[in-house]
């Protein structure tokens, strides 16, 4: 707590400094009275003001550590509790051992995940995590002093930006801890970042010898719609799932019919791709995505040898397919896929890959957690399509029972 004290006084010296060098600044009270105004208007920035002054009269915050837990054991919202002071529990496992028996059923047991957020958040900012308080007052000064250096025609440092705390800190792994509802025990995940580099020319060239000519994303710069650059991304993809006989899992996030982000999806279980994919809307969130693309291999059945569970893996005969599963905060949503036959049973060669198949009908329950946050989820095609899935027998088990 007291690194945050002093994180908030020294926030300080930031306004100090510009206003012991406004003689040098043209027409500074202006300008800094149009930033004064906003900061005035919004409530961490008047939090911090107030914490800063109270800081330096009495010495410290009145801060407390919270704690929230969740059950999370698929694409919707599971049981939670409020926030409650972390004081009630003696560890993680204690808030395990403490989840009523009526969610202690198979599906979550063996599918299911307990997070446990916890939070530090002061008394007169109580729906806010100081942190992320201060990462806003961070963000907020690193806006004004951008905005001097554009209105004096000065190049701005591209340090600058690179000093902003990283969005990812909003997410819960980096300030919660995993549990596997079967057990107790630590589970979860992190994100790390990794730069793309730009191929080389001897990289494309080894590009070239190993795909063809069909490594050409001349179909991708000519897509004008969400569905042409679904299928242009589908095409490559069966491209390499021909080549390299496998294809990785990968999430892609579009803004304006461009990717912004990718990022590898592989997951170890189910169990994990249910908090996977809460995490992935929440990534899309942090950056103003308007689109999310889902691609990779599965697992499929059909007909009657659709499991009861309604997980393909679960399928005595089961079969393999490529699949893309896209969607936008218009909540349009689609489906390719195109079936993969290997050359025998236990094969990794790849004989074949079947047509293209597409879906639009169906409901994506994969991207609950985008719909939810684009506020586009269609209720009524979720219930239908539940509603389908009882009449083939397939179970739903239904986590938020009072």
């Amino acid at each position: 707590m007291l690194a945050l004290q002093n994180c908030i006084t020294t926030s300080r010296t930031v306004t100090f400094i510009l206003q012991s060098n406004k003689a040098d600044i043209p027409n500074f009270e202006t300008w800094y009275a149009g930033h004064v105004t906003r900061w005035a208007a919004d409530p961490v920035m008047k939090w911090a003001k107030e914490a800063r002054n109270s800081i330096e009269k009495q010495g410290d915050l009145k801060g407390h550590s919270q704690v929230r837990a969740e059950i999370i054991a698929g694409y919707l919202s599971g049981p939670e509790t409020k926030w409650m002071p972390q004081l009630l529990f003696r560890s993680p496992q204690a808030i395990w051992r403490s989840v009523p028996r009526k969610f202690q059923i198979p599906h979550i047991l063996e599918n299911g995940t307990l997070l446990i957020e916890r939070r530090w958040v002061d008394s007169n900012l109580p729906e806010t995590e100081v942190l992320e308080a201060l990462a806003h007052v961070y963000g907020e000064f690193c806006s004004t002093i951008q905005d001097l250096l554009a209105v004096n025609k000065l190049t701005v440092p591209p340090e600058l930006d690179r000093t902003r705390p990283d969005p990812m800190g909003e997410l819960a792994m980096n300030r919660a801890i995993y549990l596997s509802m079967a057990d107790g025990s630590i589970t979860g995940h992190r994100f790390f970042r990794k730069p793309v580099e730009t191929p080389t020319e001897a990289d494309k060239k080894k590009l070239a010898k190993r795909y063809g000519r069909e490594h050409s994303w001349e179909r991708l710069r000519s897509a004008r719609t969400f569905r042409e650059v679904a299928e242009a991304y589908f095409e490559r993809a069966r491209v390499l799932m021909r080549r390299d006989r496998i294809h990785y899992s990968f999430v892609f996030l579009l803004r304006d019919l461009r990717v912004i982000q990718i990022i590898r999806a592989d997951h170890p279980s189910r169990a994990s791709r249910y908090v996977l994919m809460r995490d992935f809307a929440r990534l899309a969130h942090i950056a103003k995505a308007d689109a999310v693309i889902y691609l990779g291999e599965t697992w499929t059945a059909h007909g009657d040898d659709v499991p009861a569970s309604g997980f393909a893996v679960d399928a005595k005969n089961r079969g393999e397919a490529i699949m893309l599963t896209a969607a936008n905060s218009k909540g349009e949503h689609f489906q390719l896929t195109s079936e993969i036959t290997r050359q025998h049973p236990g094969s990794s060669k790849v004989r074949a890959l079947g047509p293209v198949e597409v879906e639009t009908e169906g409901f994506p329950f994969l991207f609950v957690p985008f719909f939810q946050m684009w506020g586009c989820l269609d209720e009524e095609a979720m219930m239908r399509s539940f509603d389908q899935m009882d009449e083939m027998g397939i179970q739903t088990p239904v986590l938020n029972e009072e």
